[in-house]
């Protein structure tokens, strides 16, 4: 025992003589640039908008490490205390520290103190060598070399952010939350105190499993601290008494995991920590959103979703939801829905819409939506509106709110695909890299596979005037030593639509009552504050989207199943678009919403709701529409026309006729109107007036969780002039003007409709809503 005190005393005395001896040449040598590098024993750490660890993957070691840029008070204090009183005294080996140790080990035959200083420790982290004698010899001359390059600050900070404290924790911060549940600035000096200690022997004075162990070693800290004059007499009996208060051991705040893996992946090669603009309380009420409406709507087949938030005028991804149940293999839960490829349905409409008014159309334009047939490369194509009906005429604001389909293929047949694609890819729908052929005019429909972040981000180009720019998911990047890294440069920002189209665009995707007929009253979209929004339904049930903006915030939702799995009857706004509503509400909480648009950019006209042209007199109630400055029509409407007709045909001496092109024929017939000399008239008038929705017998089904105000479409046949009224279940008369549409609560139980002229009842339907 006694030989190896000798050997020990004479390892420590050579390991201070020889290193001074020769300091020269290698302790003058500049340091190794990879020197100080964290990246060996650091792991990659994420951090939220505030600085905060969103995730943390441990070092090749094993270990997790969160290195700091400032050593708090306390901290600096006890570890001084309880590793090197001396620090700022010794040129990095302490010769009385080592004949102390010499002397002790001497008078009791065995090691009972080491001698390393705060920069042997250090040196030995940075530069492990066996603990030999020339081990000594290395640690000591690095440490002198340390010295002789770094200042004491510097030397303090390292060792503090590579000191292990137990727990797989290397550096007072990853241990700070490791064993309190806190970052390292938020300790007492107790707490303080006893992280310092756990330097000395980390395993053995572990609080959880030894905490007597741990509160003797404080204790020592403590009266280390006191004698040195670094504490008062106060400070110490407040800390000595303190009660030890462990964070208990629990699982990781698992918050946007699939945002996490993503950020490993887009970070540089050496970074130790990525630094992004995950907002943590908006990312948690996100999953807890999906969580719940996914719950409500599994009976009807929809078992995953996907969600991102982004902040419009940095493009910061404040949210980012790939799925739920990450650790759930039978939901797939690891597949990133905001980055999988899949069909956006009507989600782009906006785009050939916005195009479209770029190109001289206004929301008074006059489509139409009638039984069309396309010849396209592989046959005839024939599409299909949502509810399979046709609509006649329907204003280019109607059309896209209610989400048509027949006109939308129309405008993409006007401006072919060459030119559709090409607007998609300058809205940032890389993936869209097919040939235009490819896609055809059903690319307006999203026949085309898109993901849901290249989705968000071109909504997010509307709501920054029609200029898309790149999204920011990484903040930054710092290597090991704090120096930053740079990040893959991204591409410049583009326009792809003017402003004030896409002003004008904006202002029709706001507009709650024109989406009603498809959609009713009181539906997904319709929030407290203005959100330019639009649904997406792929073909069969498959994928449902919902995206929309503030001036502010976009939010963009797919709904379905990773496995392809048809959703039941589920479209954008029972599925994606519930879950969006909750979203956009949670992503503007505390926020005042700017206007989208400002009204005095547009020009005002009143307009037939038929034609689009300015009213005439025999058009009855006008529409008000918005227009750009020079484009509002200059034209009457002169669809309406009062022309004589037989009285056996007709109960007046004049009936309404509607001058429309010969398109629409087809139509009128199908709406019970018939053809005279060249143009679509009433029949008699038994029918000139009557109720097309509801029928008689209809039945109508509520939407379990849908908000409360569903409605029964109602639409009646009638001339501009009549004074068309209806009336529930014997109630009062509501009024119904031009275009004669409107809906009715769906309360449920039987009901009857009864439809009145001048006052007059006419006709009376029942239906009944379960």
């Amino acid at each position: 025992m006694r030989r190896r005190a000798r050997r020990a005393v004479l390892t420590t005395l050579v390991a201070l003589t020889l290193p001074v001896a020769a300091s020269g040449a290698f302790v003058a040598a500049p340091l190794p640039a990879a020197l100080l590098d964290r990246a060996p024993v650091s792991s990659l750490v994420v951090l939220d908008r505030e600085g905060e660890p969103l995730a943390e993957a441990p070092s090749d070691e094993g270990q997790r490490s969160l290195p700091i840029d400032e050593l708090p008070p306390d901290l600096r204090v006890m570890l001084l205390a309880a590793e090197d009183a001396r620090f700022f005294s010794h040129p990095g080996v302490d010769v009385r520290a080592v004949g102390r140790a010499a002397r002790d080990s001497v008078r009791r035959g065995r090691v009972v103190s080491g001698a390393s200083t705060i920069t042997q420790q250090l040196a030995r982290r940075l530069v492990p060598r066996p603990r030999t004698l020339l081990g000594k010899l290395s640690e000591a001359l690095w440490a002198l070399r340390l010295e002789a390059h770094l200042d004491k600050e510097r030397i303090l900070l390292e060792y503090a952010n590579r000191v292990p404290l137990g727990r797989g924790a290397v550096g007072v911060e990853a241990a700070s939350r490791a064993h309190f549940g806190r970052p390292a600035r938020a300790l007492t000096l107790a707490e303080s105190a006893l992280l310092a200690g756990l330097a000395h022997a980390p395993a053995r004075e572990d609080p959880r499993r030894h905490p007597e162990r741990a509160l003797a070693r404080r204790a020592h800290v403590l009266g280390r601290a006191l004698a040195l004059g670094l504490i008062d007499d106060t400070a110490y009996q407040r800390a000595l008494g303190e009660p030890l208060e462990i964070e208990p051991a629990r699982a990781a705040d698992e918050l946007a995991l699939h945002f996490v893996a993503r950020a490993r992946r887009l970070a540089p090669a050496r970074a130790v920590v990525i630094e992004t603009a995950i907002d943590r309380a908006l990312q948690r009420e996100v999953e807890h959103i999906v969580h719940d409406e996914l719950g409500a709507l599994e009976r009807r087949g929809v078992g995953q979703a996907a969600v991102v938030v982004l902040d419009n005028h940095s493009g910061d991804v404040l949210a980012y939801l790939g799925s739920r149940g990450w650790h759930d293999d039978a939901l797939l839960g690891k597949n990133d829905g905001v980055q999988a490829l899949r069909q956006p349905g009507s989600a782009l409409k906006p785009f050939v819409y916005g195009l479209a008014l770029s190109r001289g159309l206004t929301p008074a334009t006059v489509l139409a939506d009638v039984e069309t047939t396309l010849a396209t490369e592989t046959g005839s194509y024939a599409p299909r509106n949502y509810d399979q009906r046709v609509h006649g005429p329907v204003r280019l604001r109607a059309a896209l709110q209610n989400s048509y389909n027949i006109p939308a293929v129309k405008l993409g047949e006007l401006f072919g695909p060459d030119r559709v694609v090409r607007l998609l890819r300058d809205a940032g729908f890389a993936s869209l890299s097919d040939a235009p052929e490819h896609y055809g005019v059903g690319v307006v429909l999203g026949n085309g596979d898109v993901t849901l972040a290249e989705l968000a981000n071109a909504y997010r180009g509307l709501a920054n005037g029609g200029v898309w720019s790149p999204l920011v998911e990484l903040r930054s990047a710092r290597d090991g030593r704090g120096a930053p890294l740079p990040l893959v440069a991204s591409a410049g920002t583009r326009r792809f639509l003017p402003a004030d189209a896409v002003a004008l665009l904006t202002d029709v995707l706001t507009d709650d009552p024109a989406r009603a007929p498809a959609f009713g009253v009181d539906n997904a979209l319709d929030l407290p504050f203005a959100v330019a929004a639009k649904t997406g339904t792929s073909r069969s049930y498959v994928d449902n989207w919902t995206a929309g903006f503030t001036r502010e915030r976009t939010v963009a939702v797919w709904a379905g199943n990773f496995d392809g799995t048809p959703m039941r009857q589920v479209s954008g706004i029972t599925g994606a678009g519930r879950i969006f509503r909750r979203v956009m509400l949670a992503a503007m909480g505390g926020l005042a919403p700017a206007p989208l648009v400002d009204a005095a950019d547009f020009e005002r006209a009143l307009i037939c709701p038929l034609s689009g042209l300015l009213v005439g007199s025999a058009c009855g109630h006008g529409l008000e529409e918005r227009f750009l400055p020079g484009t509002a029509p200059r034209e009457r409407c002169h669809t309406h026309t009062r022309v004589a007709a037989a009285a056996e045909r007709c109960a007046r001496d004049a009936a309404e006729a509607l001058d429309l092109p010969p398109r629409f024929a087809s139509w009128a017939r199908g709406e019970g109107l018939t053809q005279v000399e060249g143009r679509v008239r009433c029949g008699p008038a038994t029918t000139r007036v009557r109720l097309l929705s509801p029928v008689e017998g209809d039945e109508f089904a509520l939407e379990p969780g849908l908000p409360s105000g569903q409605g029964v479409p109602v639409r009646v046949e009638a001339a501009g002039g009549a004074q068309v009224s209806i009336a529930l279940d014997g109630g009062p008369p509501r009024s119904l003007p031009p275009p004669f549409t409107s809906w009715i609560d769906a309360a449920p139980g039987p009901h009857a409709l009864t439809l009145l002229v001048d006052g007059r009842a006419v006709e009376t339907v029942r239906y009944r809503v379960d």
